[in-house]
């Protein structure tokens, strides 16, 4: 602890030289690996382990041995004096923290970088959970990214680790997330919105917050009695099914992802507490949100994974990420498949899902595809609540709760009254076999340059494909036009036709939507003539 108080008092120069002191201990001139990466951000303290963890959470910026080697920080940080925990109390509450608590236990049940966490009894009897936040460790932490900027600055480390990693972007979006995972008041309103979207689940217990109670930078709950869920031993002893556990935590995690796109970011088994005969939530640090575009296309492309459809998953993909610079279509297809075709063989069960999403990260990387952040997110999620279920329950595969899941995704789940409304044109656009083409124009586009606009078009005749593209674009303004007189004749019919104007146009729209509904027929007729020819 004196230790971390030093270092929080020392001056910006100061703790420069004390990183450089560290970087050059570990000879980072002669290179970086992931174990020695790791020691670094181990020596330099709380402030860069939780840099580590965070890192460990974002397979779209390292490579897959850097993520695993990240994800074995702990904070093993000294815990703050009960004293110090109530001055910060007494602070926060402006001196009446006894008219709140009736106790606060001395010993922490945690200490973190971050935070750390005690058990109280509020006047009115109450179990409650406080988590502290440690004094000045926002300061410090703005402090010491903005100090190790300037190390890496000076040792030029961005040059040993070429095109892995770019340090400014990786250390301005870390220091955005944990300055966000520090508000207590943005955890208390995850843990009332997880509330919400669970409340119909009788088996997932969420912790009340008292949101009265709750502050920046203290942030007050209820105190869940249970075992915590790696506990195998006293789960079985008390009579639970550990692979129903697995089954319904896995359901629930697909439920919070695909169903409503709001997700735990971090399914630890230090996370997740067995209590009453429900799975209990205990920390909501981190949380991911999926909008309904990025929910929808992502459902579209597990249904595809699933199915081996290599040219649907790579169109989703497209869709989903950012695109540097031209998509060699060919190549991402072929390594898709590539590993699509290594995990067919085996069984689900036996797929390794943390090798799969390691492969599949790095495939989309080295194509020059990044996806968005809480897709990133999500996928570690996935990654870390199936290493959480090799632990309680081995036989269940989360994997395997997809592949049910999907199974009996019905046509009212995935076109519901929302998503028909916005899949209308391309329902629409079946006629002329057009249900993929905003897809592949969304595709397309996104892999033309800026200024002047590259074709690499991969066909043996261009000038052929290029007139059935400009027939095939000609057609889906005729099909628009056709729907829009055909709607606009029947809005006229359900408000009247009281006068002889709106007769005529009436029946205007049904002669001109006519006309184009039987050319649309004529010319899908004549197509098929032609490719028998």
């Amino acid at each position: 602890m004196k230790k971390e108080k030093v270092r929080n008092n020392l001056s910006g120069k100061e703790r420069l030289f004390e990183i450089l002191n560290v970087l050059k201990n570990h000879d980072v001139i002669s290179g970086i690996d992931p174990k020695k990466l790791r020691a670094i951000l181990e020596d330099l303290g709380p402030t860069y382990i939780k840099v580590g963890q965070i890192l460990s959470n974002r397979p779209d910026m390292l490579p897959s041995e850097y993520i695993e080697e990240l994800s074995k920080l702990r904070s093993n940080v000294n815990p703050m004096s009960y004293q110090e925990i109530l001055d910060i109390l007494k602070e926060e509450y402006d001196q009446k923290l006894f008219t709140i608590f009736l106790s606060i236990d001395r010993t922490p049940l945690g200490s973190a970088s971050i935070a750390q966490v005690h058990k109280a009894i509020l006047k009115d009897g109450s179990e409650v959970v406080i988590k502290v936040q440690r004094q000045n460790i926002k300061e410090t932490m703005i402090a010491d990214i903005k100090v190790l900027k300037k190390a890496i600055g000076i040792l030029h480390v961005q040059k040993l680790f070429k095109n892995i990693i770019s340090f400014d972007e990786v250390l301005d979006e870390l220091l955005s997330t944990t300055l966000e995972e520090m508000n207590f008041l943005t955890e208390a309103s995850h843990i009332e919105e997880f509330t919400t979207i669970n409340k119909e689940l009788k088996y997932i217990k969420v912790p009340k917050v008292y949101k009265n109670l709750t502050t920046e930078k203290v942030l007050v709950m209820e105190y869940i009695d249970g075992s915590n869920i790696s506990e195998i031993d006293s789960l079985e002893s008390l009579g639970y099914d550990l692979d129903e556990i697995g089954i319904k935590l896995a359901e629930n995690y697909i439920y919070q992802a695909i169903d409503v796109g709001y997700f735990h970011a971090d399914p630890h088994p230090n996370n997740i507490i067995i209590t009453d005969g429900k799975i209990g939530y205990i920390d909501f640090g981190m949380m991911g949100r999926l909008n309904h575009r990025n929910k929808e296309i992502l459902k579209r492309c597990i249904i595809a994974i699933f199915n081996n459809d290599i040219k649907e998953v790579e169109r989703n993909l497209l869709i989903l990420g950012e695109t540097k610079g031209d998509i060699n279509h060919n190549r991402l297809c072929r390594d898709l498949e590539l590993i699509l075709d290594k995990n067919k063989t085996m069984g689900i069960k036996d797929i390794n899902i943390t090798k799969f999403a390691n492969e599949l990260m790095n495939l989309l990387s080295s194509n020059g595809i990044t996806l968005p952040k809480d897709i990133t997110m999500l996928v570690r999620g996935i990654v870390v609540l199936e290493g959480t279920l090799e632990v309680v329950s081995p036989n269940i595969s989360l994997l395997q709760v997809f592949e049910n899941r999907v199974k009996n995704i019905s046509l009212k789940t995935i076109l519901n009254k929302e998503n028909l409304t916005k899949e209308f044109g391309h329902s629409i656009s079946a006629l002329g076999s057009l249900n993929r083409l905003p897809q592949d124009l969304h595709a397309f586009f996104k892999s033309t340059t800026r200024g002047e606009t590259k074709f690499n078009i991969e066909v043996t005749d261009s000038y052929k494909f290029l007139d059935r593209f400009e027939k095939m674009i000609h057609r889906i303004v005729v099909c628009i036009l056709d729907v829009a007189f055909i709607i606009g004749a029947a809005l006229m019919v359900s408000n009247g036709l009281t006068t002889s104007d709106q007769r005529f146009l009436f029946y205007l729209y049904v002669a001109v939507g006519f006309i184009f509904t039987v050319w649309l027929f004529i010319k899908m007729y004549f197509d098929k003539l032609n490719r028998k020819k």
